[in-house]
C-alpha cells in the first residue's frame, strides 16, 4: 500500500486549531488521535495543538477522562469555524455525491446522507482550460456550437469569453458573440471543439446587463391557508412574509426557472407552487456594496 502523500503548508497550525473548533462544535468531541489521522502529525505535537485551543478558547472544551477524549462544553461558542448550518450541509453534501473526499473533509462522524442523482452533464476539460485560458488572457475563441435553435448542424462561432456561471443544473459560459453582436450564455456541454484563440476581431462592448443585481423578492404561495404560509415563511427565514434573493439581471431567468417561480409578479400560480415572486427590485450600485461588505 502506498504511503499517503503529506501536504505541508496547507495544515499549518492555524488549520489544525480551525479543525478542532469545527469538530467540537459540530460532533461535540474529538481527541488526539483524531488530529494525528487526519494531518499526520505526532502525538507530542496534537497535545501542544489541543493545548494551544484551550488558550485561544478556555470555555469551549472539558476533558473526559472516562472516555478519553475532549468534549465541547454547554456554553462552547466556535472562534475559528462557522456554526452556519449551510457551510456543515454543503460540506456533507459535497462528501456524499464524491466532491470531496471523506479523508479531506473535516467531518469525522456523518449522519447517513441521501441526495438525489443527477444527469452527467460531463464537460470536456480541454474545452474549459481553453475557455479559462481565452478569459485569463482576453482572447476571442472560435469554436463548434450545437444551438438549440438550428439543432440540425453545429455553427461556427466567434465568442468572447467574460465569465462562468452555473444556473443550479450546468455550466454556461458568459460570452459575447460576433455573430450576434450581444452577450450570450452558452451552455459547457455543447461547445465540441474549439478551433483557434485570436484577438478580439471587433470592439467588445461592456455586459451591463451582467454587471446589473436585482433582487427578487418571494413569499408563500397566496392562496395557502395561514398556517401553511407560516410554515413556509420559517423555512425561508421570511421577514413580514418576504424574503429577497440577489442575482445578475442575464441569471433572472433561471433563477424563475429553477424555483419554478411565476413568470410575471401578481400572475396566477396553482396550488404545486410554495413560493411566489412578488416583485422585482432594482439594485442600486450603493445598496450593492453595502451587501458585499
Amino acid at each position: 500500500m502506498n504511503k499517503p502523500i503529506a501536504r505541508p503548508g496547507r495544515w499549518g497550525q492555524e488549520r489544525r486549531l480551525e479543525f478542532i473548533d469545527f469538530r467540537l462544535c459540530w460532533e461535540g468531541r474529538l481527541n488526539r488521535a483524531d488530529l494525528t489521522e487526519f494531518f499526520r502529525i505526532s502525538v507530542p505535537q496534537a497535545s501542544i495543538d489541543l493545548a494551544s485551543y484551550q488558550e485561544l478558547a478556555p470555555q469551549n472544551m472539558v476533558y473526559d477522562r472516562t472516555q478519553k477524549t475532549y468534549i465541547a462544553s454547554s456554553n462552547f461558542k466556535p472562534v475559528l469555524s462557522s456554526q452556519d448550518s449551510s457551510s456543515y450541509l454543503n460540506a456533507l453534501l459535497q462528501r456524499e455525491i464524491g466532491t470531496i473526499a471523506a479523508s479531506d473533509s473535516f467531518i469525522g462522524w456523518a449522519p447517513p446522507v441521501a441526495s438525489l442523482p443527477s444527469s452527467n452533464r460531463q464537460v470536456d476539460s480541454g474545452i474549459l482550460i481553453s475557455l479559462i485560458r481565452a478569459i485569463q488572457k482576453s482572447e476571442a475563441l472560435v469554436m463548434n456550437y450545437q444551438s438549440m435553435t438550428n439543432f440540425d448542424e453545429q455553427t461556427q462561432r466567434t465568442i468572447f469569453p467574460t465569465s462562468l456561471a452555473h444556473d443550479g443544473f450546468r455550466w454556461h459560459v458568459r460570452a459575447f458573440c460576433f455573430k450576434s453582436t450581444i452577450f450570450k450564455d452558452f451552455v459547457l456541454g455543447r461547445i465540441s471543439k474549439v478551433l483557434d484563440s485570436t484577438p478580439p476581431p471587433s470592439p467588445v462592448p461592456k455586459d451591463i446587463a451582467w454587471e446589473t443585481f436585482v433582487d427578487v423578492v418571494i413569499g408563500p404561495n397566496p392562496t395557502y391557508p395561514e398556517n401553511k404560509r407560516r410554515a413556509i415563511e420559517h423555512d425561508y427565514q421570511m421577514q413580514n412574509g418576504e424574503t429577497k434573493l440577489r442575482t445578475r439581471e442575464p441569471q433572472l431567468y433561471y433563477l424563475k426557472r429553477r424555483l419554478n417561480l411565476n413568470e410575471e409578479p401578481g400572475q396566477s400560480v396553482n396550488d404545486e407552487q410554495q413560493i411566489v415572486m412578488l416583485r422585482v427590485e432594482p439594485v442600486t450600485p450603493s445598496s450593492e456594496l453595502e451587501s458585499s461588505e
